[in-house]
Parts: structure tokens; C-alpha cells; sequence
């Protein structure tokens, strides 16, 4: 049987691939995003899609919207902030103002971060994002939360960024000698995992689950295998945590955010499973390592 389902994100990086899928297995869709021409364009036209553009944090403008469907899906986060207060907002402010109007027979599915526990004294990304991913656990009676690592695919922003990056410049920083580690999940895993969950929900019911790929790199050896797809030799530059924090902070002074201060502030800490909870792999089994996929998307550029 079709579902009604909401997805806050719905045209961006993780949420293409699952309004697509969701749509072929016939279910209506409604995608709120913030440009509807540039949505439309991505998705396709589809007689079960609606695309909406809405202020997020006006309650009485969601409470009316999410009232007529039976899955809730928010993938809306902030990598950065561009105005101050966009973390608390975005990551704390709305799923507050999602729990707090779901009804007990809406599901709702929370895309959180992994590792956001260890850094939440120095990170406000962190500090947010587990903010708001308490605010779930607290107020709502029927959900899941995934908590992913770095998120690789086609149109990634981190294997594209340092190819790109590599391609003009002679060097990639390596900040805190490249030592934290990462375990890159693939978006097609982390949609199917979302995917399971909502067809079997009441079975996994108000579980959290860590998205943690199959092979766990250090940030070095993750830019050392990007040169290596695209055939260059650059120079690995040691950049100390606190020359990092100065660098990013000249290129936001620009409106430039490659870099933050915040983001500096993550790579003190490794982005890999806890083991607190269970992976997705429990629900989909064998999950794809990047280097079975990120070379086929790196050569193309």
C-alpha cells in the first residue's frame, strides 16, 4: 500500500536518490526544499510528486502540513553557518518543532551524525546536531534516527572537493596530521537503510542506528587514495589544528566555507561507530566500501 510521506530535503544529495526510489514503488511525495524550479529539474515531473517551498520554523504552517502524511523523513543539516544561530535552528529548533506535532501514528525518520557525542564541548555542529537528536528521543513516540559518517557519491562534497582541490593545487592540507578517522557510508546504502525502516518500522520501532561503512580510513589515507584514483602527486602539507582554525576563519571572512573553525574542531575527533548502537548493515546487509564506488565518479572529472 502507497505511503503519504513528507521528506524535509527531499532534492538534495541524499534526498534525490530517495524521492526517486520512493516514488517508483508508487507512493505520493510531497518534498519541501528552497528552490522549487531547481527541485523539479533534479526529480523529474511525476504525478505522485509535490514540491513546496515553506518557512520550516513557522509552527503553524508545519503542524498544518505534516498532518496529512504517514512518514516524515528530515534530512535537513547545516555543514555550516552562514548567519549565527543557523546550527540551533536547523538542527535543534526544527526537530523540536517536528516531534512536537507528529501524532503518535505518524513515523517519523531522523537523519542525526556519527561521532557528534565526543565533540559536542568544542563543536557547535556537534552540540546541535545531538541537541536535536535528543529532542526526537525525548518528544516523539515513533521514529528512528541513522547517524552516518561521511556520506560518499556521485555528487558528494568531500571525495569531489579534494579531487577538485587536487587538480589545481600542488598540496592537500592534511590538518592534525591526518590521523582522525572516518568510515565514508554510500548514499544509495543509507537511502535502502531508510528505505527498510519505513517498510518495517513498527519492528525497529524508536531505535537509533549508526551508518558506518565497511572500511574505517585516516583522514591521510583517504586523501592518499583520492590521489591515487586520479592519477596525481601532490604534497600531503601538515597543517596543526591551529593553523587550520586561522585559515578557515580568513576564507569565511569571504563568505568562503571549505573550511570553518567548527569543522576543525570535528577532525580532533574519529567518525566511526561507537557500537552503542546497532549499523545498517543489520538491516541490509553488506554495505559498499568507496573503493568500490568512488573511483567510477572521480575519473569522470
Amino acid at each position: 500500500m502507497s505511503k503519504r510521506i513528507l521528506i524535509f530535503g527531499g532534492s538534495g544529495f541524499i534526498g534525490l536518490p530517495l524521492t526517486k526510489f520512493l516514488l517508483q514503488e508508487e507512493n505520493q511525495i510531497c518534498v519541501i526544499c528552497n528552490d522549487e524550479e531547481k527541485a523539479l529539474n533534479k526529480i523529474g515531473q511525476h504525478q505522485n510528486l509535490e514540491i513546496k517551498i515553506i518557512d520550516i520554523f513557522d509552527e503553524s504552517k508545519i503542524k498544518k502540513l505534516i498532518k496529512d502524511h504517514d512518514v516524515i523523513i528530515n534530512l535537513i543539516g547545516k555543514l555550516f553557518e552562514t548567519k549565527k544561530g543557523d546550527f540551533k535552528k536547523f538542527h535543534q529548533k526544527f526537530p523540536n518543532i517536528l516531534a512536537k506535532n507528529l501524532s503518535d501514528k505518524q513515523y517519523l525518520v531522523h537523519i542525526s551524525a556519527l561521532g557528534i557525542e565526543d565533540s559536542t564541548k568544542t563543536s557547535l555542529y556537534a552540540e546541535t546536531k545531538l541537541a536535536g537528536q535528543n529532542e526526537i528521543t525525548k518528544i516523539c513516540k515513533n521514529y528512528n534516527i541513522i547517524k552516518p559518517s561521511i556520506v560518499f557519491g556521485d555528487q558528494d562534497n568531500f571525495f569531489n572537493l579534494f579531487a577538485k582541490m587536487a587538480k589545481i593545487s600542488p598540496f592537500l592540507p592534511l590538518i592534525g596530521r591526518g590521523e582522525s578517522k572516518f568510515a565514508p557510508i554510500y548514499v544509495d546504502d543509507l537511502v535502502q537503510s531508510i528505505i527498510f525502516l519505513i517498510k518495517n518500522n513498527k519492528k525497529y520501532q524508536n531505535q537509533i542506528f549508526e551508518a558506518s561503512g565497511p572500511k574505517i580510513s585516516s583522514f591521510k589515507e583517504l586523501m592518499q587514495f583520492i590521489l591515487k584514483t586520479i592519477n596525481k602527486k601532490r604534497l600531503l602539507l601538515l597543517l596543526p589544528f591551529f593553523l587550520a582554525k586561522l585559515q578557515a576563519k580568513s576564507l569565511n571572512l569571504f563568505k568562503i566555507y571549505l573550511l570553518t573553525s567548527d569543522q576543525v574542531e570535528l577532525l580532533k575527533y574519529d567518525n566511526i561507530a561507537s557500537e552503542k548502537y546497532d549499523n545498517i548493515d543489520k538491516l541490509i546487509g553488506k554495505l559498499k566500501s568507496y573503493e568500490e564506488i568512488v573511483p567510477k565518479y572521480l575519473k569522470n572529472l
